[in-house]
């Protein structure tokens, strides 16, 4: 008998011991204790269907949120246990502009609402995202520990489980595949999409809109820092501004090529790339896009070129040669235009005297 109760009393302290060592201080310990700590812990969503509502305590006290109580956010939950299904959380009631809980605000949040996930999730879409899809629910870690899922080199991962088609295309481009050498300057969806304000491209608020397309490419490519460690040339934001097409778009005229017209958007590949559609043997179809009659000869070209720079080569010294040639008509007007008014005050000069 003394044995069997020596046993029984092994056994208790082995399965006491696997559970989660969370303190019976712990704020949260009741809730955890009693129902959301137990692994097996689920409710009937639909007959035969469950969803677990299981929260694994490891996580929580490594969350952003550990030091939080589970009311803080389940603001609706005045009793414990409660009765009834919990309502909607919302961040939003933490995470704004000039919160007095010293929450923190990277940006607006808020924006969220009138972006293309928050207007899609005010339709009843079931398959918009909220913040948890992104930030996860209880496991929530800041944005700069590697497990995060809003951690750069994760964030093409995260974006993907939506977005599947677009992040194969993305692994494959030259962004993708520096990311996947470690290189966190690389660029990822957020750094173009931007990430609580996503705007459609055709909405003037949208990072890709037309109109702001090469003003978002530019945060990086002109970026010296940045694109010397890469050997990337930074000149090319300033000559696609001064550029015909650059210009164009200054003024407005929306439909002339930007940066993603030549180069695409999500798979944008070396121009060594005989996949890329500025690769010299595609350059002839790209242009074609707009100007039906290019033919091979545009591969001859030179493009991204500024002709204040002698590297442009003859286009240099053209240019030299039309900003001499005004220059020297303007000094010759104003020569003109100072000779003829001294000869009219000689000549006024002169008639007063007489």
């Amino acid at each position: 008998m003394k044995r069997l109760i020596v046993l029984l009393g092994i056994m208790g302290s082995l399965i006491v011991s696997s559970w989660p060592s969370f303190s019976q201080r712990d704020p949260n310990a009741r809730c955890l204790l009693e129902c959301h700590g137990k692994p097996d812990f689920k409710r009937e969503v639909v007959p035969g269907q469950f969803k677990s509502l299981y929260v694994d305590y490891e996580q929580l006290k490594v969350s952003v949120h550990k030091e939080k109580l589970c009311v803080d956010c389940h603001t609706d939950v005045t009793a414990i246990p409660h009765q009834r299904r919990p309502e909607q959380i919302h961040c939003l009631q933490c995470h704004y502009q000039g919160n007095v809980v010293g929450a923190p605000v990277r940006e607006r949040p808020e924006k969220y609402k009138e972006s293309v996930h928050g207007k899609a999730f005010e339709r009843g879409d079931p398959n918009a995202p909220d913040c948890k899809s992104c930030h996860t629910v209880h496991a929530v870690r800041p944005p700069t520990d590697p497990l995060s899922p809003v951690y750069k080199a994760n964030i093409p991962k995260t974006c993907g489980g939506c977005h599947i088609e677009i992040y194969t295309e993305y692994v494959e481009s030259v962004h993708g595949q520096a990311l996947r050498n470690n290189v966190l300057e690389s660029a990822v969806c957020s750094d173009c999409h931007r990430e609580h304000d996503l705007f459609p491209p055709d909405d003037p608020r949208s990072s890709l809109h037309p109109q702001n397309v090469a003003n978002t490419c530019a945060r990086c490519h002109s970026d010296v820092k940045i694109m010397e460690r890469r050997g990337v040339p930074v000149k090319q934001v300033e000559a696609f501004k001064k550029s015909f097409h650059g210009i164009a778009i200054e003024f407005g005229i929306l439909k002339s090529a930007n940066c993603t017209s030549c180069h695409g958007y999500h798979k944008i590949l070396s121009s060594r790339d005989p996949r890329s559609p500025i690769h010299p043997l595609n350059l002839a179809q790209t242009c074609g896009q707009c100007h039906p009659n290019a033919s091979d000869n545009v591969a001859r070209g030179r493009f991204h070129i500024i002709p204040s720079d002698p590297e442009a080569g003859i286009v240099f010294w053209v240019s030299q040669f039309f900003k001499w040639l005004t220059i020297s008509v303007l000094i010759g007007l104003f020569l003109h235009i100072a000779i003829d008014l001294y000869g009219r005050f000689r000549r006024a000069g002169g008639t007063s005297h007489e």
